[in-house]
């Protein structure tokens, strides 16, 4: 990693003894942290916009009064206890 004090800054960061990153050999144990850092902040991002396209929906619904057409559907489910007992 180019080491261009203008375009990088360094991060000082305490994990535990046993943290998965020092599964890594020392070489390669910033390089993957930086990789899981970005991963972290892409996920955070797409969970964000999953949660305001599910509060859309919600409210979108709310609005309408129109039930999915999975909530007309009855639990029909039963349990034979005779059954069950003469396996």
């Amino acid at each position: 990693m180019p080491r261009d004090k203008k375009k990088f800054k360094r991060l000082e960061l305490w994990l535990p003894v046993g943290h998965p990153l020092f599964h890594y050999p020392p070489g390669q144990r910033a390089t993957r942290a930086k990789e899981l850092l970005d991963t972290a902040f892409k996920l955070e991002e797409r969970l964000a916009g999953i949660e305001k396209q599910l509060a859309e929906i919600a409210k979108n619904r709310g609005i309408e009064g129109k039930p999915d057409a999975g909530s007309e559907h009855q639990n029909t489910l039963s349990f034979d206890i005779e059954a069950f007992m003469n396996l």
